[in-house]
């Protein structure tokens, strides 16, 4: 994975003996250099939205330097994540240390990640476990890192499916209900997690300290050839996650909501967007009031994803070249979902209180473009993977439907939702 930082952010001095600069000349004459990475943008400011954590292996860090660094699981948008060993308990151990500039926005009350651990750690399996948290002061320019320190998880279910390139059902039918439980847990606590998508559900890791410490000698930890950044060059840790189970082990594992660096609490100011395009419920593409029922209808389309093998929902532009009219990305996203579920109108108490309803609705509740409605239904498409049973189709097709209430308030919580006869007999 490549990461490309824009030029209009970075002035420098070029850096000697390194691939990834190109300077050149802007129309009022400054020097600037475009810079590519192989992972995360070491050596670029926390205070113009970088700071990533320029750990070393051995590195000793947290409170009492109870945790050596071993090597890099994965880096996301705002966190770059660690093996670390910990002398306290004499076990491995996951650190999540986010970025300087997502400490600072933490720091600020913008994000509200270790709140939300704060509430849903403890007796559930099914949410992300905080085992301490503390401040590292970091290096170079990259200002503070929040540090999460949590049990040692065997990776994510992106990584599961891109291994194995399909679910059989009653796996994902072990996943989406343990999934459900932390959701369900989340919420009793007043937590929205807001970004569930398959990297966000974590499953537990099988492996033993010693399975641990052979996989460190038989795969040691690297490094990436030095890079050109704003603090010098720079040398990022090659991601090397835990070696992935067999889908026959796979059963065995637990699942669990994870990285609630994008969390809403009930008892704070929600923001307007929340959650991947292809997932986000009606109120929210529409710029509406929202609660933690947005949550029931990303698991509906999650079931589908993990079920068929596909996204559900497209958020895309169209165009109909028959009679030439072209739909923006929530148009089209909006249009999808009448034609799935048969809807012909979108229900007042949804446009009511949403921003760009007027945009796309007629005061009859009608889309203003002049798209005939096809219907498409969510049961033929599960069933035309040819893959289940009718009774499976069927049992599918309504607990998706039942997620997938236009009306918010017609669709389940959480907690109603788990006991649906779809997870009967799923342990």
């Amino acid at each position: 994975m490549s990461s490309k930082v824009p030029s209009d952010c970075m002035k420098m001095d070029p850096v000697s003996g390194v691939q990834n600069q190109e300077f050149y000349v802007d129309k009022d004459g400054t020097s600037r250099v475009d810079l590519s990475f192989v992972e995360e943008p070491l050596g670029l400011p926390g205070s113009e939205g970088y700071g990533w954590p320029q750990l070393e292996f051995g590195d000793k860090i947290g409170p009492d330097l109870r945790y050596e660094i071993k090597r890099k699981l994965g880096w996301g948008m705002n966190s770059s994540t660690w093996l670390a060993y910990d002398i306290g308990v004499n076990d491995y151990v996951a650190i999540k240390a986010l970025t300087g500039y997502a400490t600072e926005l933490r720091s600020r009350g913008r994000i509200w990640e270790l709140e939300a651990l704060q509430r849903v750690s403890g007796s559930n399996n099914h949410c992300l476990h905080l085992l301490n948290e503390f401040t590292h002061p970091g290096k170079g320019s990259s200002g503070e890192h929040s540090c999460f320190v949590t049990p040692v998880y065997g990776g994510d279910v992106k990584t599961l499916w891109a291994q194995h390139k399909n679910f059989p059902l009653p796996l994902a039918k072990r996943m989406l209900l343990h999934t459900l439980r932390g959701i369900a847990h989340a919420h009793s606590k007043g937590v929205i997690h807001t970004d569930l998508k398959h990297d966000n559900i974590f499953f537990s890791s099988l492996l033993s300290r010693q399975d641990i410490d052979a996989t460190l000698v038989s795969n040691p930890p690297r490094r990436n050839p030095p890079e050109a950044s704003m603090d010098g060059a720079v040398c990022s840790a090659v991601t090397q996650p835990l070696p992935p189970p067999s889908l026959d082990d796979a059963m065995k594992c637990e699942y669990l909501i994870a990285d609630f660096g994008s969390a809403q609490l009930f008892d704070k100011p929600k923001e307007l967007e929340v959650t991947s395009a292809p997932l986000r419920a009606p109120e929210v593409l529409l710029l509406g009031s929202w609660n933690e029922k947005v949550e029931i209808w990303t698991f509906g389309c999650l079931i589908f994803e993990f079920v068929v093998g596909r996204s559900l929902f497209r958020h895309e532009s169209f165009r109909d070249p028959v009679k030439d009219i072209t739909l923006d990305n929530v148009a089209y996203h909006l249009y999808q979902m009448a034609c799935f579920l048969g809807e012909v109108d979108f229900p007042p108490e949804v446009l009511q209180y949403s921003r760009l309803a007027s945009t796309y609705f007629n005061t009859d509740c009608t889309f203003k473009h002049a798209l005939p409605l096809l219907l498409f239904s969510i049961r033929g498409q599960i069933n035309s993977t040819k893959k289940f049973s009718p009774e499976d189709v069927k049992s599918t097709n309504e607990i998706v439907k039942r997620c997938l209430e236009l009306n918010p308030a017609d669709r389940p919580t959480a907690a109603e939702l788990l006991n649906d006869p779809w997870f009967l007999g799923v342990e």
